[in-house]
């Protein structure tokens, strides 16, 4: 492959964060929500704006979303 077809490392590095710290920010908090009946971190702010709890959920969907896009051009390559 060339340069212009493969995507590059810095993009694909930030990939994977965005993928871990959402991950790990929605299921996360959902379970200690669940557990302990307290959240952290992003789903806490959107808890405290009023927004339902089933968001934690859509944040880690998020995440496991972008993980599987950095293993594929992970892989890819």
């Amino acid at each position: 492959m060339n340069r212009l077809t493969t995507p590059p490392r810095t993009a694909v590095k930030a990939l994977w964060l965005a993928g871990v710290l959402f991950a790990v920010q929605g299921f996360g908090s959902a379970i200690t929500e669940a557990r302990w009946g307290t959240s952290f971190g992003i789903a806490a702010l959107l808890r405290a704006a009023g927004v339902p709890g089933w968001a934690d959920l859509v944040i880690g969907a998020i995440g496991a979303l972008a993980l599987l896009a950095a293993l594929y051009r992970t892989v890819r390559r």
